[in-house]
């Protein structure tokens, strides 16, 4: 089995890629549901609770098989089949995680088309509800148009796009120029996740991103540290003042 990676390349490190991890990969990719549930009650039943089970398991193997799948070490069968099992496995740990005081703060989540980006978003808006955000999550392929329109509908404070693959970057930045330019939500704050803004150093920052992370916990550890900045917003006004 190969080093378990993220989107961006970089190893797990060994606690992660357990023999827990190594077992999981193999029943996903097999399509084995039953499998699957049984490994990850015994992950639990010897002491981990639902955040260590996301962090050091769920999201690993849902890295590893992006990283496998761009190298064409599975097919497209085998990516798709995982994907899937490993989004009903998410959405059973999020109903086990700790639950914090209501923020009063509401994050859109989107993500790219490919079904290993609509995960980490799955897997971050989990999180961030738990963590007390209100989150509302579109998945991928809303177009920059109909999502600008959702934004100044729904009012966040946070929109949160995980977008691996490069052709994903161009609808970011239509979405991310008309926001500049119109502003629908005064002091609204931006994140990008995915390999593409790794790939290419300065992107998200170039295209208008106000923060980026290379993964759904290290996105809401972004998040949570913006919540109480005052926004680029709020500061010019109050220089302006």
């Amino acid at each position: 089995m190969p080093q378990a990676t993220d989107f961006h390349g970089h190893e797990f490190g060994p606690q992660r890629t357990s023999r827990h991890l190594e077992r999981l990969l193999q029943l996903l990719m097999n399509g084995d549901r039953v499998g699957c549930r049984d490994l990850l009650r015994e992950y639990l039943d010897d002491g981990r609770d639902a955040s260590e089970a996301l962090r050091q398991l769920l999201w690993p193997a849902c890295a590893m098989i992006d990283t496998l799948a761009r190298r064409d070490q599975i097919g497209a069968v085998a990516e798709h089949c995982a994907t899937v099992l490993l989004t009903q496995l998410t959405q059973r740990m999020e109903c086990g995680l700790a639950k914090h005081p209501a923020r009063c703060r509401t994050i859109l989540v989107t993500t790219g088309p490919k079904a290993t980006e609509e995960l980490a978003g799955e897997i971050f808006a989990g999180l961030a509800e738990a963590d007390g955000f209100d989150v509302t999550f579109l998945g991928g392929g809303v177009e920059s148009d109909d999502l600008f329109a959702e934004i100044g509908n729904r009012q966040p404070t946070f929109v949160v796009s995980f977008a691996a693959s490069g052709p994903d970057a161009p609808r970011l930045r239509r979405l991310l120029a008309a926001l500049r330019a119109q502003e629908p939500v005064p002091g609204l704050r931006v994140g990008v996740g995915g390999g593409v803004f790794t790939r290419a150093p300065g992107l998200s920052e170039e295209i208008g991103a106000d923060f980026e992370a290379d993964s759904p916990f290290e996105m809401l550890e972004a998040v949570r540290n913006l919540v109480n900045t005052p926004s680029a917003h709020h500061q010019r006004r109050s220089r302006a003042a």
